[in-house]
């Protein structure tokens, strides 16, 4: 027996989807897993023998009695996964879905018509590794049958980077695209913002300095002091705001890994480890988040400061993923 995990390739290079997908097939291997490497292509165009043939070379080293990590979405499709799970089924194995964004969820426009075939698919999973307890309550609502359920919480950020303490300033970093957070396209806050990211416009009149775009080893350096910040709004395309509430923020793990303390919506999935650990502020609306990092101390800045860069070592060293490694194995062997 052993364990196997999917990994998702072909996509941009700074996809987070894709990066967070290699990140975990690294942290799986480094534990002894065997990688299956799952390309990203338009599955439509294969015919049905066509796709048997691919999904059987992708799952050509399992064996009976294996645990195998399926990270999803693959993002080839939902007819493409079905068919990939009934040809592991064949290999008698034991299949963990380990779902880390959900399409209907996030896409307004595909909620009808694809949420009830999703939830069918996961209740198809041996077990299934969800985001947060909230993401849980939510599937269950739309009919989600599955027992069987470790919780992520939070992403790892395994690197070799060691943070020093954080530099106290009255400020905040955002990670992210105007196009997709638009509330970065109206700064009018007394608190600066820098803004990290690859498409931005200059606008001299705004409170915001545009700091460009870094891959990890570049970007967390960088990252270096004031407030990290984890902001969603809803748009017209998307439920931003909701699923924040529902899934684990890749780029809150990133802040805490920096050390940066963090400033982040109320209502986050992971509010209550914020709360919990004393890692930074929650907040109802950006005026709110403004008036927060305003009237921070220095003496209260290291303190959390201090408790972030504590906690961003368990990310940095990846015992987010060990520790879910382990209470699926148990749950798969025991139960």
């Amino acid at each position: 027996m052993k364990i196997d995990i999917t990994n998702l390739y072909g996509m941009a290079q700074e996809s987070t989807a894709q990066l967070a997908q290699n990140m975990t097939a690294r942290l799986a291997r480094v534990e002894g897993a065997n990688e299956l490497g799952i390309y990203r292509y338009d599955a439509s165009s294969d015919s049905p023998e066509q796709l048997r043939t691919r999904i059987d070379g992708i799952n050509a080293s399992l064996q009976t009695g294996d645990i195998l990590i399926f990270q999803l979405p693959t993002w080839n499709g939902l007819e493409f996964e079905r068919q990939y799970v009934a040809q592991a089924r064949a290999y008698g194995v034991r299949v963990v879905f380990f779902i880390q964004d959900i399409p209907p969820l996030m896409f307004k426009q595909n909620y009808q018509d694809w949420m009830q075939p999703h939830v069918d698919f996961y209740n198809q999973a041996d077990l299934l590794i969800l985001p947060s307890e909230q993401m849980a309550t939510r599937l269950r609502q739309e009919g989600l049958t599955c027992e069987a359920i470790v919780y992520q919480h939070l992403w790892d950020h395994p690197t070799t980077y060691q943070p020093g303490p954080a530099a106290f300033r009255r400020e905040l970093t955002f990670l992210g695209s105007q196009q997709r957070f638009p509330f970065t396209r109206a700064w009018t806050y007394p608190t600066r913002l820098r803004l990290f990211a690859r498409d931005a416009q200059v606008d001299p009149t705004q409170n915001i300095e545009y700091a460009g775009f870094y891959s990890d080893e570049l970007l967390l350096p960088r990252l270096d002091g004031g407030f990290g910040l984890c902001w969603s709004i809803d748009t017209p395309e998307q439920e931003e705001r909701q699923y924040s509430h529902l899934n684990a923020s890749y780029k809150l793990s990133t802040y805490l890994a920096a050390g940066l303390p963090v400033v982040a919506n109320a209502d986050i999935a992971a509010a209550q480890i914020i709360q919990d650990h004393q890692l930074g502020f929650l907040a109802r609306d950006l005026t709110e988040a403004n008036a927060l990092v305003q009237a921070c101390s220095p003496a209260k800045y290291q303190q959390m400061a201090h408790n972030a860069n504590q906690y961003g070592f368990l990310l940095r060293n990846g015992y987010m993923f060990k520790r879910m490694l382990v209470e699926v194995v148990e749950k798969l062997m025991i139960n």
